[in-house]
């Protein structure tokens, strides 16, 4: 039996014991739940009956694997000044608790689009008679949720905290194979949340939500968050900013400014073991991503702190070497425990690029900024140096989407041309540990896949849902090891349908990107890669008088001009560079073939039938643990 069959024979057991001490009067369900009297008791056997029922689920729990504790939640999110919410997952499940400043009901949801309908949605509360109504629902139009039919979310609690506040916990499978329900899944979520202080008069009539008493949040539930892991940091470290200071960020809606800055005497090396972004307040809905670039050359100090735009003719040629990244809805990011990134080592940078794009969608004049990217660092080195890997496309007209297609698609590749210059260093194989994937407006999906031996591996990371406000770096919940050999690729798809016109690749929020970031360990000399279409096949160009001409005579309001450019960019061999100390650029080639991973269909062979507690092995265990809770009762 699977870990998801025998959660829900828990569940099926938990309701079960609990009806049953209910119907012969051990205890009232109606009063578990209250604020202060939510354990209260009508006789002395239940304690026992409580007992029978913890050993019961304590024996579940001792027979599946990863299970959780219902009262550890160690990952967070403040929604709004009223609403906070916690979370925790293993393999299979996931559990909330939501803890709302609210008198009536609760309300909790998911959503793919952001929005109240369509929606996975669950609402509870409490009412004048301290009774809990509590149910699955689903919404499709602006209308009161209906109730699933097949109820997957399950309440674990629900309680006032104080007269003002309610708290209620739930847990469900992580796929539940319904079709009224949505799956979380790996990437970004994008939670739905509402309260109201009304409390409803039946589980028909549900007061709607307000303007200020509902909202929506993007979140990586099941991609740990880096700031929230259990490798807390050490203490005696110093921090760097590296910041601009006093830029005067100019009254245009898009603008990328560049400062080099040197890092300060360290005598010894260090390791960098977390960073984040060190906005000034009030600022943070103009900073929209910053990149931190390595130099392999000293500049003289004339040209330090001071502020240009970037890709301008700037005398900063050989600052293209990615060292970090941070963009819009990120947080902060602590290395695992054995890595960090060197610096203070005679053959460590101690020159840098701040690049930092501006979004000033108001045009408004006045912001003078000092924002920047915050640096950890630490003596006690750790096991490895880390490395940054950037695979994606070219930011530039190569990079081409047509308009009014639904889900075009761009693939960036890594060669093993490339990736063998990382791993022949480095013992035949490097580790990835977490990644960072960037695109504009456009992106609703980005994926980044990893090749052996002709079969593709499950992916590195993958974000079905991709929000252009929520940018986050995502600790990998399993390394990934990369050999000698293989092969990496970043993949993303664009929903262009409304757009009139060709969108290039390019620097403004307008303009498109498709780059993946990995973080990696050990350090080599390699970079990264970028691979664009050569857009001809065989030595023959499918644009004989040039890719612009094309561009500008095309029609592409007709639907078989955009489906032939589509046709022949998947056709197309395929060019690129290896970023290491130089640019090594690769001829045009073809793709290698490779057999796709196909992941796991778990829906397949689900049986919703099922028994009240399983069966085969599991039944002694269950069995030994009814008869001791017996005995203890009598």
């Amino acid at each position: 039996m699977s870990a998801e069959e025998l959660f829900d024979n828990n569940i099926r057991i938990y309701k079960t014991a609990l009806w049953t001490a209910h119907t012969v009067g051990l205890f009232s369900i109606d009063r578990m739940f209250k604020s202060e009297r939510s354990h209260t008791m009508t006789n002395q056997r239940t304690l026992p009956v409580l007992v029978l029922i913890l050993l019961v689920t304590g024996c579940w729990t001792a027979s599946n694997d990863g299970p959780m504790a219902v009262d550890d939640f160690p990952y967070h999110i403040k929604l709004d000044d009223n609403y906070n919410l916690k979370w925790n997952f293993n393999s299979s499940h996931i559990m909330f608790q939501m803890k709302v400043k609210t008198l009536g009901y609760i309300g909790f949801g998911i959503s793919n689009n952001g929005k109240m309908y369509p929606s996975d949605i669950i609402i509870g509360w409490m009412d004048g008679a301290d009774k809990v109504h509590f149910h699955d629902r689903y919404a499709k139009s602006h209308m009161t949720p209906s109730v699933d039919k097949q109820q997957d979310w399950h309440l674990l609690a629900f309680k006032k905290e104080d007269i003002n506040s309610r708290t209620m916990s739930v847990i469900r499978r992580i796929n539940t194979c319904d079709d009224e329900d949505i799956p979380i899944t790996r990437g970004t979520a994008r939670i739905i949340y509402t309260y109201n202080d009304n409390v409803p008069v039946s589980d028909d009539n549900i007061p709607p939500h307000s303007a200020y008493s509902r909202g929506a949040r993007s979140a990586l539930l099941l991609d740990a968050p880096a700031d929230e892991t259990d490798n807390k940091l050490p203490d005696g470290l110093t921090t760097i900013d590296m910041v601009r200071t006093n830029y005067s960020v100019p009254s245009q809606e898009t603008t990328y400014a560049c400062t080099l800055l040197k890092l300060p005497p360290l005598n010894e090396k260090h390791h960098i073991i977390r960073y984040e972004p060190a906005i000034q307040k009030g600022h943070e809905n103009i900073v929209h991503h910053m990149v931190l670039y390595y130099c392999p050359m000293p500049y003289p100090d004339s040209r330090l702190n001071t502020s240009f735009e970037c890709y301008v003719g700037a005398p900063t040629d050989f600052c293209f070497f990615t060292f970090l990244a941070w963009a819009i809805g990120g947080t902060g990011f602590n290395f695992p425990s054995k890595t960090g990134y060197s610096l203070g080592a005679p053959n460590d940078p101690g020159y840098f690029k701040l690049e930092t794009h501006y979004t000033n969608v108001d045009k408004r004049s006045g912001y003078v900024d000092s924002s920047g990217i915050r640096l950890f660092l630490t003596k006690k080195l750790r096991q490895y140096d880390a490395g940054m890997l950037r695979i994606g496309a070219p930011t530039d007209k190569l990079l081409l989407i047509p308009p009014n297609i639904d889900n075009f698609h761009v693939t960036a590749h890594c060669p093993s041309k490339c990736l063998d210059e990382a791993t022949k260093a480095t013992g035949g194989q490097i580790t990835i540990f977490a990644d960072f994937l960037h695109a504009h407006l456009l992106a609703r999906r980005m994926v980044q896949r990893h090749v052996r031996d002709g079969v593709e591996l499950p992916p590195i990371v993958m974000d079905d849902n991709y929000d252009f406000d929520y940018q986050e770096t995502r600790a990998l919940t399993e390394e990934r090891v990369v050999k000698t050999g293989d092969i990496l690729i970043t993949d993303c798809y664009y929903d262009s349908r409304k757009r009139s016109a060709v969108t290039y690749g390019g620097l403004a929020t307008t303009d498109e990107m498709c780059i993946g970031f990995a973080l990696y360990y050990p350090k080599s000399t390699l970079n990264g890669c970028q691979s664009k279409p050569a857009y001809s096949k065989d030595g023959k160009t499918y644009y004989p008088n040039g890719l612009d001409n094309f561009v500008q005579t095309t029609n592409w309001s007709i639907e078989s001009n955009r489906l032939t450019f589509v046709y022949n960019v998947q056709e197309s061999d395929v060019t690129g560079d290896c970023l290491t100390t130089n640019i090594e650029r690769l001829a045009a080639y073809q793709p290698l073939k490779f057999r796709e991973y196909v992941p796991e269909n778990i829906c397949l062979n689900k049986d919703n039938g099922g028994h009240a507690f399983g069966s085969g092995v599991i039944w002694p265990v269950y069995l030994a643990c009814i008869i001791g809770g017996v005995i203890m009762w009598t």
